[in-house]
């Protein structure tokens, strides 16, 4: 599939250094990854073993990256996070997909002029059937909503508008990203005499939706804060005054009380509260005479009865007793029978929602269903769980990471 192709950059230009940590002079250091995280590029294995010689107080991160494999990414980031130096993020170029993260390992992220910054939803492959890509979508989701809060923390927001966010493949310019609050600040070109030359890469952008911030929509605008609101005034003013003046003269007149008799504002509510108790409480009914009821008896539809309220309401309780106990019945005749059917190996533990919808809206088609499919075609042991150790050799291992495990 195209869009999962390898991001790897066209032309090196003879250049070998894309990733490299080392210690410069007053007490600062340097990462450089111009490269993608893992795969052919930078492992958080690398990664950890060469931060370890970083004893300087000051760390500048320079990131010119398309992304990788999501879980290097974030181990990535959490190094640099957990490190005691002061680590400064400087996007030279770009950072997408799982490189957007590691670019907030900064405590200040700048974005250099023309540079671009990029989030999507994680990305993943896996071989299998139906079980197994329901599983790789469910994991899929977990690590989005991981990435998306680390946004959040970041720049303000919910976990929900980042996905959606992210689910856009959304592209940010430099200003589109302190707009944003990803970033920091843009920083103006500065050039020191000293400085060593930093490497240039060309990536191929043609993997994700789209080729760069230029071919991409402006990300939505940033939600605008709320205005706390104003704090109350220390008394009422003079229009307050005139309304409750109003109120009192009208409740004193529909409740026949003189205007100019002495009544505090709790009098006034306790008469109003006992004439709105007088006008709540009906009228006691009056008996009605056995000639009266007859005679309504027989105006009644053939096979209608007359019944006491009182008989009515314990017939309706106990209506709802049996409808409550009916309906627990058919749950546990339903979970005994999925229970039963995933114990046979008819399906895996992961089906068992699908197969509990059907049965809810079609017990018995459901039950049928369940009757037909055969005995012992899914193993009741999960492949790969611990007791065994798997084949990381050769290829094996290859494609083992990259079919199986999520990328962003």
């Amino acid at each position: 599939m195209s869009r999962l192709r390898s991001a790897r950059p066209q032309a090196r230009s003879g250049v070998s250094d894309w990733y490299r940590i080392r210690n410069l002079a007053d007490d600062t250091a340097e990462v450089v990854i111009y490269d993608e995280i893992s795969w052919w590029g930078v492992s958080a294995q690398q990664f950890l073993k060469e931060l370890r010689d970083i004893s300087a107080s000051q760390i500048t991160l320079r990131l010119n990256s398309p992304g990788g494999d999501v879980f290097d990414g974030i181990a990535i980031y959490n190094l640099l996070r957990s490190h005691p130096a002061q680590v400064t993020t400087y996007v030279d170029s770009l950072a997408a997909s799982i490189a957007s993260v590691i670019a907030l390992a900064g405590d200040k992220v700048v974005m250099q002029p023309h540079s671009q910054f990029m989030i999507h939803d994680a990305w993943g492959m896996c071989i299998g059937n139906a079980a197994d890509m329901t599983e790789m979508a469910t994991q899929l989701g977990r690590h989005s909503d991981n990435i998306a809060a680390i946004y959040a923390d970041k720049a303000g927001g919910t976990v929900a508008e980042w996905r959606e966010r992210m689910t856009a493949e959304t592209w940010f310019t430099a200003d589109e990203a302190v707009a944003a609050g990803l970033a920091d600040e843009v920083r103006e070109h500065q050039r020191a005499a000293d400085a060593a030359p930093v490497p240039q890469a060309s990536w191929d952008l043609t993997m994700f939706r789209y080729a760069g911030r230029e071919h991409a929509p402006a990300p939505a605008a940033r939600a605008a804060l709320q205005t706390p609101p104003a704090e109350p005034a220390a008394g009422p003013t003079d229009q307050e005054e005139d309304i409750v003046s109003t109120l009192n003269e009208g409740l004193r007149e529909r409740l026949g009380i003189a205007s100019d008799a002495e009544l505090d504002d709790d009098a006034l509510l306790a008469a109003l509260n006992e004439a709105l108790a007088e006008r709540a409480e009906p009228p006691a009914p009056e008996p009605v005479p056995a000639p009266v009821q007859e005679s309504v008896a027989a105006r009644l539809p053939e096979g209608t009865v007359l019944i006491e309220q009182a008989v009515l309401d314990d017939l309706r309780g106990k209506a709802a007793l049996g409808a409550l106990a009916h309906e627990r019945q058919v749950n546990e005749d339903r979970d005994r029978a999925l229970d039963e059917a995933i114990k046979a190996g008819k399906f895996p533990p992961a089906r068992r929602e699908h197969y509990a919808r059907m049965w809810d809206v079609d017990p018995e088609g459901a039950r049928q269903v369940l009757a037909s499919l055969a005995e012992g075609t899914v193993p009741l042991a999960d492949l790969g769980e611990p007791g065994g150790e798997p084949d990381q050799s050769g290829d094996n291992a290859f494609y083992d990471r990259i079919f199986t495990t999520p990328g962003a």
